[in-house]
């Protein structure tokens, strides 16, 4: 006996099902009834009883050679549920039966801050007493320490894949992001601390610090004490200057003591003993200056703008360029690059409105502080070739009107 082969429109009833539910739905029922037609001509036709053996199912691979094929009509029937799913859905309950977890769409996955900042190469650092843990993997404070701009505990680095430092990924720039629900873990460093002896024992103690800022240098009384057996290799000995760590929990010299040593400078990070150049003389400028008259016109509407200069003498001279423009000048004297340090730039960059960096006598890495703390605190930038009224001028403009940081190469600088 010929059996009808229905797997054809099986296969089409399957082509054209799209994912909407009226389809699915229509599909569904369209099987239901397909199931309900090939079962009852499995068993025989019109009102003849079944046989007593169990009936086979359509899915089945054996089929009882006594069975009858399909009549026209029950294949017309059939071929109509085929042609794809019907336009109009009823309220209708389907008779076959689906399991929830089956019949239900998964809900899509939310994505975490994290995530979003992570297709961006962006990762959140997690800042250790010594090192740091970004995108799960440990970055020593050797690495962290070389970089042209501080790392803090709750920033939002990025990291170029490309490129690597020590196997790992290289940190390419501190970005402007924070996670809204991270909340940092106040670090204190205990800069430039000299380790000394304690009378009659093996250990060493700091007890102040060359910056002279830290709840060391409060009172003679406070010290803390650093035991050299727990960093083996490290060869402690009196004399060492070192940076210290400690989570400041508001314990005061108990949070201290529960520190670790961050970073063993070299001694020519902190060497004074070398005798200071002489001054050279400077020959005094017989001809008086013009004083300054503004050519751009624009107004500051008193907002601080903050001028970074290497040449000492020229701070001063530059204020006027400021206040005929009706804002509030403050200046930053970078001649001396030893004693300016990151913490200084960043509360100056932050108490300012516009930053306006004189490059042409100051050292590359107060440039690169600068330009990092400015995008950190999103604070307008712009650059000076040279410490002239007339650079400052066009500078602050730029910054005023949102233009790129450098001179386009064909402005003439006076």
């Amino acid at each position: 006996m010929k059996i009808y082969d229905y797997r054809q429109e099986l296969i089409t009833l399957l082509e054209n099902t799209s994912s909407d539910p009226a389809s699915l739905l229509q599909a569904q029922r369209s099987l239901t009834t397909i199931l309900n037609i090939l079962n009852h001509y499995a068993g025989g036709q019109g009102s003849h009883p079944a046989p007593a053996v169990k009936k086979p199912r359509f899915h089945q691979h054996q089929v009882n050679r006594d069975q009858q094929p399909l009549p026209t009509a029950a294949k017309k029937q059939l071929k109509s549920l085929l042609t794809g799913p019907a336009k109009e859905v009823t309220d209708a309950k389907p008779v076959v039966h689906v399991r929830p977890a089956e019949n239900k769409a998964a809900a899509p996955k939310e994505i975490t801050e994290e995530e979003r900042l992570a297709a961006d190469n962006r990762y959140l650092v997690h800042r250790k007493l010594s090192g740091a843990e970004i995108n799960h993997r440990y970055y020593s404070e050797a690495i962290l320490h070389h970089l042209p701009f501080p790392v803090e505990d709750g920033d939002i680095v990025e990291l170029d894949p490309q490129q690597t430092v020590r196997g790992l990924p290289a940190i390419r720039r501190v970005t402007s992001d924070h996670l809204t629900d991270y909340q940092p873990e106040k670090i204190n460093v205990l800069e430039y601390a000299k380790l000394t002896t304690v009378p009659g024992s093996d250990v060493l103690q700091i007890s102040s610090t060359m910056k002279e800022n830290s709840i060391l240098d409060a009172a003679p009384a406070n010290t803390v004490v650093v035991d050299p057996f727990k960093y083996p290799g490290r060869d402690l000995k009196a004399g060492m200057v070192i940076d210290y760590a400690y989570y400041d929990r508001g314990n005061g010299l108990k949070d201290a003591a529960d520190g670790s040593i961050r970073w063993i400078h070299e001694k020519t990070d902190f060497d004074t003993t070398k005798q200071p150049a002489k001054p050279k003389k400077v020959k005094k400028v017989t001809n008086t200056r013009h004083d300054y008259e503004k050519k751009l016109d624009y107004d500051l509407k008193q907002r601080t703008v903050l001028v970074i200069t290497g040449v000492r003498d020229k701070v001063q001279g530059l204020k006027p360029v400021i206040t005929k423009h009706h804002g509030v000048f403050h200046g930053l004297d970078a001649s001396a690059e030893e004693k300016v340090s990151s913490s200084t730039l960043k509360r100056e960059i932050r108490n300012a409105d516009f930053v306006i960096v004189c490059i042409d006598a100051i050292h590359h890495r107060i440039s690169q502080l600068a330009n990092h703390h400015a995008k950190r605190y999103d604070k307008p930038l712009a650059i000076a070739n040279v410490t002239s009224n007339t650079a400052v001028e066009r500078a602050v403009g730029r910054a005023l009107n949102g233009d790129p940081a450098y001179a386009v190469a064909s402005e003439k600088i006076d």
